[in-house]
């Protein structure tokens, strides 16, 4: 094994690639022959990075011969192991894959294009992906990068990967066996896998599901890093989602144009570099390597500090180099700029978070209280002793409540929240299958009804919460049995709870919700990209440590010095809670560092804009956690009175539900009657939707997509994405052609699947 010892003259130049999910070591002769075997591992399998790097080098070393006479280094750990390797060259990944890239299509040439000249590079790796346009002189000419999104990514499809139960290797074959590739959300990684819940509970195949995937990956890329820029052929593809031949076949389909992978696809930065290293060693004869032979056995060691030396605060990693007693500070990394290189600007310990500038209007004694559930009417009726339900059904969880009007008989005016007993409230794992998550949740409402007693109205809303209410109910329209929107529910029970309430904050598992109250309206905003301000984020950082959500919370509010996370993508900022934890961050500071990150990303996208009116009323699950709260209390600036979360977890939690079933008690008041279906009923009957594509032949479009709600078989309600003029997958079935027609249109779709 070399490892430096001159075993042999002859030169090698090595090129390593440390990114953020895996290493890689290539080396050339002093001809750029490629030497060895080339190593690609990934960092996840060490419980470092500078393990795994060691055993890189070792592996490669080991296949060959030669006499290390240059290192290059690049990827995102290149700084870092500058300094520990003692690298040569230190270069860019564009720079990197550039080179590598023209070097092998000059070798072996472009399949049957008769070209030798690469004009388009793909490169998607683990966390990263990256365009290179060359020009006509071979340079590039242009250059992209994803920037603050994972969807695009190897994560990507890891994690759909871990999600079906198959291996990485295995998901492009599997995919390739598609027959009909499903629509996927690829805007978020978090919520391509709610997509892919929802699929796999629609009876989607495994082949569809993953190639839909596939499709997604690529449509992300295209729309995100290429964006206007044409991607001229040849184009090559290159980075370890290259191996995927699923993905190969999506990019091939979707540019209309060939892309060609090479061999060495999955190394290419890191020969790239052994590469700029022969070419920079050549034209300094006589000069000596740095590289550092005697790698393997030092001991390396990462110590935290802080930068004090402007406002931006970096987080400063130090690597260390351990001889004995004696330990050397052999770099500081991580500074925005050079004030990190003095000494007096590094600390122990951060500097305070600060505070964001967020308009905020102070509570007046006037406030704002819009009447969304009277709308102006007088009730014609009390509901005193009556019960209704509320349901929320939510991506991840279906909230249910049942409630009583505890109001004495014949009371004048309205109920107050003192005159409301919960009694029942829960959430349940929807788990990509809505309808039995409702009829779970229907089961604890029917035991927790009184013997005898029947409800009066039932409120839905969230995302099923139109499904809900066709399932549930004979009628839609003017019943008691209320669907409303979240924003509506959710307002309704803040303001109900808190009268006067200025603004209302909602976390829940994907999404996220910001109401303000103004004059004589309400305005709202939602996030629609990304999970990386939500419930999802936490939960997932959470399992890593073998936390509950509780304990994530109570485990935070030990730390000192919260961690700075990048909360920009929830797969992101999992990937720089590991770095972070690998260079020695407690674990109370990631989890702290990670609330204030939601907090962060949920002010500067959901709150972007917008003026916060006090009092605030803080709900969703992620508010159950003390140490959220207290990352907004703090980034804000507010008190407890200020920023109000409720003692009572189920006014939290199950917010919406509570406010889709004040909603139907109010339609009570009013005078509208319920149609629920009732508990026996709805029990005894099956119920289940079909996916089809509808092509009415009076109609220029054709509709994929669109669902049959069955009950026992028959349609009772369907839905579209689109406005149809002829009435049709519009809600509820209203009469026997409706019916017909969706039957009609279930079947001819079942026999062209059967046919294709």
């Amino acid at each position: 094994m070399n490892g430096g010892d001159d075993l042999r003259q002859d030169p090698m130049y090595l090129g390593i690639d440390i990114g953020s999910t895996t290493v890689k070591v290539v080396g050339v002769d002093q001809h750029e022959t490629i030497l060895g075997t080339p190593v690609y591992l990934r960092l996840d399998q060490y419980a470092d990075q500078f393990d795994a790097v060691k055993q890189a080098l070792t592996t490669y070393l080991s296949s060959t011969e030669y006499r290390v006479a240059g290192l290059g280094v690049t990827g995102s750990g290149r700084e870092l192991y500058r300094v520990i390797l003692g690298a040569d060259l230190v270069q860019t990944e564009i720079f990197a894959h550039a080179v590598g890239a023209t070097y092998l299509s000059s070798r072996v040439g472009l399949g049957d294009t008769k070209s030798q000249r690469v004009a388009t590079v793909i490169e998607i790796g683990g966390q990263d992906a990256k365009l290179i346009i060359f020009g006509t002189d071979d340079l590039p000419a242009y250059f992209n990068m994803n920037t603050i999104c994972s969807a695009g990514t190897g994560e990507f499809l890891k994690q759909l990967a871990d999600e079906a139960g198959i291996s990485l290797a295995a998901f492009g074959d599997i995919a390739l066996r598609s027959t009909a590739p499903a629509s996927i959300d690829a805007t978020c990684t978090v919520f391509s896998k709610r997509d892919f819940r929802h699929l796999t509970q629609k009876g989607v195949s495994l082949p569809d599901r993953l190639m839909g995937a596939c499709h997604a990956l690529v449509r992300n890329y295209i729309q995100n890093v290429a964006g206007e820029h044409r991607l001229r052929p040849p184009v090559v593809f290159q980075g370890g989602v290259a191996h995927n031949a699923a993905i190969r076949h999506a990019f091939a389909e979707q540019l209309g144009m060939p892309v060609h992978v090479l061999p060495y696809h999955d190394v290419v930065g890191a020969l790239g570099m052994a590469l700029a290293t022969r070419r920079q060693k050549r034209s300094q004869p006589g000069q000596q390597s740095s590289f550092r032979p005697d790698f393997r056995t030092r001991r390396f060691h990462t110590q935290v500090r802080y930068c004090h030396g402007c406002a931006n605060g970096c987080d400063l990693a130090q690597p260390l180099e351990v001889q004995g007693d004696s330990v050397q500070v052999l770099e500081t990394l991580g500074g925005r700029c050079d004030g990190c290189l003095k000494p007096a600007n590094v600390h122990e310990t951060p500097m305070p978070q600060r505070q964001m500038r967020i308009p905020v209007f102070s509570r007046t004694e006037r406030k704002v209280s819009l009447d969304l559930l009277y709308q102006g009417k007088q009730p014609l009726r009390s509901a005193a002793g009556r019960y209704f339900a509320g349901l929320d059904g939510g991506s991840r969880g279906t909230k249910y409540v049942l409630i009583r009007n505890a109001q004495s008989p014949g009371a004048a005016s309205p109920p107050t929240v003192e005159d409301i007993a919960v009694l029942a409230a829960g959430s349940i794992d929807t788990a990509g299958d809505a309808i039995q998550a409702l009829l779970q949740a229907l089961a604890r409402l029917e035991d927790a009804m009184p013997a005898g007693s029947i409800l009066a109205g039932i409120g839905t809303t969230g995302s099923a919460g139109e499904l809900f209410r066709d399932i549930v109910t004979t009628k839609s329209g003017e019943t008691a049995d209320h669907r409303c929107t979240e924003i509506v529910a959710h307002y309704v029970w803040a303001n109900f709870w808190r009268p006067g309430v200025g603004s209302v904050f909602d976390i829940g598992g994907n999404d996220a919700k910001l109401i303000t109250v103004n004059e004589q309206s309400l305005d709202f905003a939602m996030n629609d990209k990304c999970a990386a301000g939500t419930g999802s984020f936490l939960e997932a950082v959470a399992r890593r440590f073998g936390l509950t959500v509780d304990e994530f919370g109570t485990e935070a509010l030990k730390s000192a010095n919260p961690a700075r996370i990048a909360g920009r993508c929830a797969v992101f900022g999992e990937s720089d809670i590991v770095h972070k934890s690998r260079l020695g961050f407690t674990t109370p500071d990631l989890l702290l560092g990670l609330a204030y990150a939601v907090c962060r990303t949920y002010l500067s996208d959901v709150a972007r804009g917008k003026t916060l009116r006090l009092p605030i009323v803080a709900q969703g699950g992620a508010f159950l956690n003390d140490a959220v709260r207290h990352a907004f209390r703090d980034t804000l600036g507010l008190s407890a009175a200020d920023l109000i979360v409720a003692d009572n977890p189920t006014y939290v939690l199950c917010a919406g539900a509570l406010g889709a079933a004040l909603c139907a008690m109010s339609r009570w008041e009013l005078g509208y009657d319920s149609h629920f279906k009732g508990f026996a009923t709805i029990g005894a009957r099956e119920y289940r939707t079909v996916s089809a594509t509808c092509r009415l032949s009076a109609c220029h479009r054709s509709c994929t997509g669109v669902v049959a709600l069955l009950e026992d078989g028959m349609p009772i309600a369907g839905y579209r994405a689109v406005d149809c003029a002829f009435g049709h997958f519009g809600g509820m079935v209203s009469n026997v052609q409706e019916q017909d027609f969706i039957l009609k249109t279930l079947a001819q779709f079942q026999d062209k699947k059967a046919g294709a």
